[in-house]
């Protein structure tokens, strides 16, 4: 193992420190925390716990890294961020904004958390990675600020192609190393197998064509799917590190080494873990125990914070590609098509519900 600063240990909490002077934290140290810009893919099915993993890996990257959190918009993804003990930074596109309110225990009304995070107003897709600040988490809340899908696609697709471009010619701002967090990545990296989209699948393209490049800096790119091959080949070729979570399975003939992971030969399948569990496969192949999964912890550790997270709601106001009049007329005609969390609810118990992490048992509409 190679010899760790003792400011960097201190930097851990007790859980980490522990962890890392095991065998299998010793090897999580040695081939992937200090191997910067090691990508890593995070596959499992729905209810795998994949975003948990991503908060954990997370939890560690950023004492040493520039966190990049590209939000799903999912309502409470991004709250447990908050309680990583790390300050928080929110970017979204000019006309948007995000708040945090949290429901006040005596009026039962919702105000402004205390401290909110600082939100960055960007004029175009290119200038977020200025707006990144080092010793931050940075969140990218992009999918819920526009009207058109395929504007988003193009605006993503732009955001990469400045990070590729930039890096190429080593005129970035100083956001290296990093890490690039990415959940449900394909509405990002989608291939022709899960979207035609021209401006998603050339997104695709820019991304895989660059991650070598992006890799040499010292950028990470942490990517999460419910499927192997939900993202392109040649981008799975370039995730050195993966997380198999519960339910993943990878045929022989797309990686014979996870597959071997995945059937048994290589210990517990996955199919049989539980959304805590997950095994980390390095990039030769192997994990480290060989036979049993890791046990992960839940995000926020503290009840203290999952109570917090209960009481607070994420409100996305404005988009950028419409007036705000006219995104209000649109979404009154169409509330189907609305952006906030209480769709995914039964309707029986939306006015009830103030979080998903406080919604009754089976309040969740299924997949």
């Amino acid at each position: 193992m190679r010899g760790l600063d003792p400011r960097y240990l201190a930097k851990m909490d007790e859980d980490q420190r522990t962890f890392i002077l095991t065998g299998p934290g010793k090897r999580f140290q040695d081939d992937f925390l200090s191997s910067k810009g090691y990508h890593c893919y995070v596959v499992g099915n729905t209810g795998s716990g994949k975003t948990q993993k991503g908060y954990w890996l997370c939890s560690y990257l950023m004492h040493t890294e520039t966190i990049i959190w590209i939000s799903t918009g999912k309502n409470d993804e991004i709250l447990p961020l908050l309680t990583l003990g790390k300050p928080v930074r929110i970017i979204c596109p000019k006309g948007c904004d995000v708040s945090l309110n949290i429901k006040n225990k005596e009026t039962g009304k919702y105000e402004q958390i205390p401290d909110h995070p600082e939100v960055v107003q960007i004029n175009e897709a290119g200038t977020a990675w200025w707006g990144v600040k080092k010793g931050h988490i940075n969140i990218f809340e992009f999918r819920n600020c526009f009207w058109s899908k395929a504007k988003l696609s193009q605006w993503m697709g732009d955001l990469f192609e400045t990070l590729a471009t930039w890096t190429r010619l080593r005129m970035m701002p100083g956001i290296f190393p990093c890490s690039i967090f990415a959940d449900e990545s394909q509405w990002i990296l989608a291939g022709t197998r899960i979207s035609t989209d021209s401006h998603r699948v050339k997104t695709s393209e820019i991304v895989t064509e660059n991650a070598l490049e992006i890799r040499g800096a010292g950028g990470r790119l942490i990517f999460f799917a419910q499927d192997f091959k939900n993202i392109t080949p040649a981008s799975r070729e370039n995730m050195l590190c993966t997380i198999l979570c519960r339910g993943a399975m990878i045929d022989s003939g797309d990686n014979p080494r996870l597959h071997e992971h995945c059937t048994g030969r290589q210990g517990k399948k996955p199919s049989s873990f539980k959304p805590k569990h997950g095994k980390v496969v390095y990039a030769d192949g192997e994990s480290s125990p060989s036979f049993l999964p890791w046990s992960f912890p839940l995000f926020p550790k503290r009840e203290a914070d999952r109570e917090w997270i209960a009481r607070v709601r994420v409100v996305n106001e404005g988009y950028h590609d419409q007036q705000p009049k006219e995104a209000e007329q649109q979404e009154e005609c169409f509330p189907e098509l609305g952006r906030f969390q209480a769709l995914a609810i039964k309707p029986e118990v939306q006015e009830m519900v103030e979080s998903r992490w406080n919604v009754p048992e089976g309040g969740i509409v299924d997949d």
